[in-house]
């Protein structure tokens, strides 16, 4: 039998906190449970004012130790005030001043503060556990700094992994092309924080062979070669129990935030030419939103005059997300377009691919997630063809009131399962 390894997780998003990177440190630890592995976490204190859902405590193994500090927050804290003083004089001003302020002492995110809580409390782990490896989930990329630090005091092996990258990440327009002085010397700062984190760590895990491939070219294999690529995943039980709902309709549903460049307008074009077609029958389709949406999003539904198919809902639990993907008859993602999109594959398809349900994805052919759609055979991609939108949508709506039930029929997933993903992660500890 191997020798029992201890590892310290660092992650910031950690239940409750209802984050897609909370899936991916959860999923790991029950994916390595059996391994030989004793594992501590270390994550922050719950807070009010983060979003809870407190399920997700169920899905922490057993065997897993947690600890929990506090952390300070200026930039949320700004947040919550604004929300209660915007009617003060001088507000706009105001909140210019104080975030140009924030901006500039929280490098290299808001949650930078938590970092000595974090030292202080991890380094108490490492020396009372015997640690041997210390794993780091990201972002906030502050967190990688917490791991650079315990490496330099205790020497223990570090693995950070990158669920978002440093540099070149979708959603820092004005770090992936700055204009002004201040994000031009950001940009800089970003890019020597990104090579000293790289260089210091003893494997560097990506979740997208995009990431991998630029990290890749910026360090060299010679210099890194244990620079790997772990796909996100998906958790078997979750569908187990999950409650089959009946739909009377045709439903499409979207789990997850629709924010950004991720944009449904195609779909809302698409449904108005089918409500044509069928006319004078009334179009049994419904699309479900389910997430934390932006105000665009219902506004695109009232331009488009398609409010009696859509509904928009708020936040809702995990499991009931699950049992709205098993209940759908297609699921719905929307990928963030303009540079650096092409690599960035949402975490909810994988859930997808355990939902077991067909998947019409909303982006470019050359993504990574239209590859992997098209390999797994697992539904459409649409690149901003109407047409051929249409003529999915047709399709399988005909299918429907036909009484077919037309599932995903493409290959077996399992590669996707975080069994896989947490034997992939755990050869590098």
């Amino acid at each position: 039998m191997s020798e029992e390894k201890n590892v310290l997780v660092v992650a910031y998003v950690f239940p409750p906190i209802p984050y897609a990177g909370t899936h991916r440190t959860v999923r790991l630890l029950r994916g390595i449970k059996g391994r030989n592995i004793c594992t501590q976490v270390l994550t922050i204190k719950t807070y009010d004012d983060i979003p809870n859902d407190n399920d997700l405590l169920k899905k922490i193994p057993d065997d897993v130790a947690v600890h929990r500090t506090p952390l300070i927050d200026p930039w949320r804290r700004f947040q919550n005030w604004k929300k209660t003083n915007h009617s003060i004089y001088g507000f706009r001003y105001l909140v210019k001043v104080v975030s140009a302020f924030l901006r500039f002492i929280t490098f290299p995110d808001h949650m930078v503060l938590w970092v000595p809580f974090a030292v202080y409390k991890g380094l108490h782990i490492i020396r009372r556990n015997h640690i041997d490896t210390i794993y780091v989930s990201s972002p906030p990329h502050s967190t990688q700094l917490i791991g650079y630090l315990l490496k330099k005091i205790t020497g223990k092996r570090l693995v950070i992994d990158f669920r978002d990258p440093i540099v070149g990440n979708v959603g820092n327009k004005s770090l992936n092309d700055p204009t002004d002085l201040i994000s031009r010397i950001e940009s800089r700062l970003i890019r020597a924080y990104e090579r000293c984190i790289v260089n210091h760590a003893d494997a560097v895990i990506v979740n997208t062979e995009t990431h991998r491939s630029e990290l890749s070219r910026r360090y060299g294999r010679g210099s890194h070669p244990n620079i790997v690529t772990v796909h996100n995943s998906y958790d078997p039980d979750d569908y187990q129990d999950a409650r089959k709902i009946t739909c009377d309709q045709y439903t499409i549903a979207h789990v997850g935030s629709v924010y950004g460049t991720r944009k449904a307008d195609i779909l809302f074009r698409a449904l108005r030419i089918l409500e044509q077609e069928f006319f004078p029958d009334a179009l049994k389709i419904h699309v479900l939103f389910v997430g934390l949406n932006d105000g665009a999003l219902e506004q695109s539904v009232k331009s488009h005059g398609v409010e009696k198919y859509v509904t928009i809902r708020k936040f809702i639990p995990h499991r009931e997300a699950v049992s709205v993907m098993v209940s759908a008859h297609m699921l719905l993602l929307i990928k963030m377009i303009g540079p650096n999109s092409f690599g960035q594959i949402p975490g909810k398809l994988f859930e997808y691919l355990g939902a077991g349900r067909k998947i019409l994805c909303l982006g470019p052919r050359q993504s990574e997630v239209a590859g992997i759609i098209k390999k797994m055979d697992v539904g459409y991609n649409v690149d901003d063809d109407l047409d051929e939108l249409v003529s999915i949508l047709r399709s399988e709506y005909k299918a429907f009131l036909e009484g077919k039930n037309r599932r995903m029929t493409g290959r077996d997933v399992a590669n996707y399962s975080a069994e896989s993903m947490g034997k992939r992660i755990s050869d590098l500890f």
